[in-house]
């Protein structure tokens, strides 16, 4: 994984939303939800509640 995708895994557990992950990273909403999908196909998890389990 990335640094920026762990990062914003990083922030999903801290409990942000999308747009509170863009707005601390300074990136679009469009951009963490690539980071996200990136996450979790990595993961091989279905959503974020499964990535969080791993």
């Amino acid at each position: 994984m990335t640094e920026r995708e762990l990062e914003v895994l990083q922030l999903i557990v801290d409990g942000h939303s999308n747009d509170g992950i863009a707005q601390n990273l300074c990136i679009s909403t469009g951009t963490v939800k690539t980071h996200v999908r990136n996450i979790l196909k990595k993961l091989c998890a279905r959503g974020y509640a499964n990535a969080l389990r791993q």
